[in-house]
């Protein structure tokens, strides 16, 4: 079945379950047994549905860069005589650089060694490897988006070096305008400002090995494989840490959050609890606030019903209306713990409030000579990044029960 056709009996599945849900809210009563069971048969039926579309998209995914980057030559073939972009000459010379077996930079012409700009460490000139062009760079970016939710949500900004950055903060929820009496003299209230530093831990992807054949082989389409593995397996690693980083010798992590509601169970919540959370956040925070939680509370929350006895979550339509929890969007990100003793496993709240920085910009390595005798090049990725939790007010997270 094509991809089109699994979106759309996906969204036929998806209305008639949110009908259903509105029809019992509007006759203010809870699910009766039948609807009960019937709910829980098309929940079995829409994850079906997503295992197949997610199949499908991934299965995909390279034949589309692929004919992207056939589509590029053939343009390029018709625009012949017309100068190339600052992007299409790096890029270029970065697929000459991956396909090169000669050392550094010698099997690079002179015309694409200058189109590369050399990744610079702090206070050291010769370090380093080449830059990542822009755009393949979103695209390392877009493949890590796939491992961590909360990069979807949280404030990311992007800087030329690496050096600390300092963040200035300020609470004044405390304090308040007052009455002023006629000819009264006015009194004083500082404001108290602080800062939070945001870092730059470097994150490598691990060396890739790839056979000198492979290289030659133009039907190979290298370039793709790399980046994909490349955004992969950084990825992984930040999303970890953008979720649950101590901030000691790693980023700090959304779940560093302050603790909203204590649950009973070690693993296992309530509606109520649920509720006691979303409301520990203050009202101007939760305008367009979103829970976050990994795959396995997910599927437990599905199970979970209102005071009305209707289940909490509902599917989204594709095009139309997202997924919800008590009616608010949610982020799977799978850093997050699974419910267990003393375990952040939901945050719930406004996520801008966690600020990731990158530093500009990735960088890619190249080892001919490490690897010469076994005939096969090296290739490893470099990023820098860092995350905080700056404004920390409008956030909470459910902490399990301790035992």
């Amino acid at each position: 079945m094509k991809l089109q056709d699994l979106l759309q009996e996906r969204g036929q599945v998806a209305t008639q379950m949110r009908a259903m849900h509105k029809a019992a809210e509007d006759e203010e009563r809870g699910f009766s047994s039948d609807e009960q069971s019937k709910w829980e048969e098309m929940t079995t039926t829409l994850e079906g549905f997503d295992k197949r579309i997610e199949t499908s998209k991934r299965a995909s995914s390279l034949d589309e860069f692929t004919q992207e980057q056939r589509e590029e030559k053939r343009l390029g073939k018709q625009e012949q005589g017309k100068e190339q972009s600052k992007e299409e000459r790096a890029r270029e010379a970065f697929g000459a650089l991956i396909r090169s077996d000669q050392p550094g930079s010698s099997g690079l012409s002179a015309e694409h060694q200058a189109a590369l700009v050399r990744a610079q460490s702090v206070g050291t000139n010769s370090a380093g490897g080449y830059l990542v062009p822009t755009d393949l760079q979103k695209t390392i970016i877009e493949k890590m988006v796939q491992f961590g939710g909360i990069r979807n949500l949280a404030t990311v900004i992007s800087t030329d070096t690496g050096n600390t950055l300092d963040i200035p903060t300020n609470d004044d929820t405390g304090n308040s305008g007052a009455i002023l009496a006629e000819n009264a003299q006015d009194s004083e209230q500082d404001v108290a400002f602080g800062s939070a530093a945001l870092g730059a831990y470097k994150y490598t992807s691990k060396i890739i090995r790839v056979p000198i054949e492979l290289m030659q082989d133009s039907a190979f389409n290298l370039e793709a494989f790399l980046i994909k593995k490349f955004g992969e397996r950084l990825g992984r690693a930040t999303a970890a840490h953008y979720a649950a980083g101590t901030g000691s010798s790693q980023p700090q992590g959304l779940n560093q959050c302050t603790s909203g509601k204590t649950a009973a169970a070690v693993a296992a919540v309530t509606y109520i609890e649920m509720l006691d959370l979303k409301h520990s956040v203050d009202p101007a925070y939760r305008i367009g606030a979103n829970w976050v939680f990994n795959d396995t509370t997910l599927l437990a929350l599905k199970k979970l019903l209102d005071g009305d006895s209707r289940p909490l979550w509902q599917p989204d339509i594709s095009g139309v209306t997202p997924a919800t929890i008590d009616g608010d969007t949610y982020a799977i990100d799978q850093g997050l713990p699974n419910m267990a003793a003393s375990a952040k496993s939901i945050v719930y709240g406004d996520i801008s409030g966690l600020w990731i920085r990158d530093v500009m910009g990735m960088a890619i390595t190249r080892m001919v000579e490490r690897y010469a005798d076994y005939h096969q090049v090296g290739f490893v990725a470099i990023m820098r990044t860092d995350s905080k939790i700056i404004d920390g007010n409008g956030m909470r997270a459910l902490t399990m029960a301790a035992s």
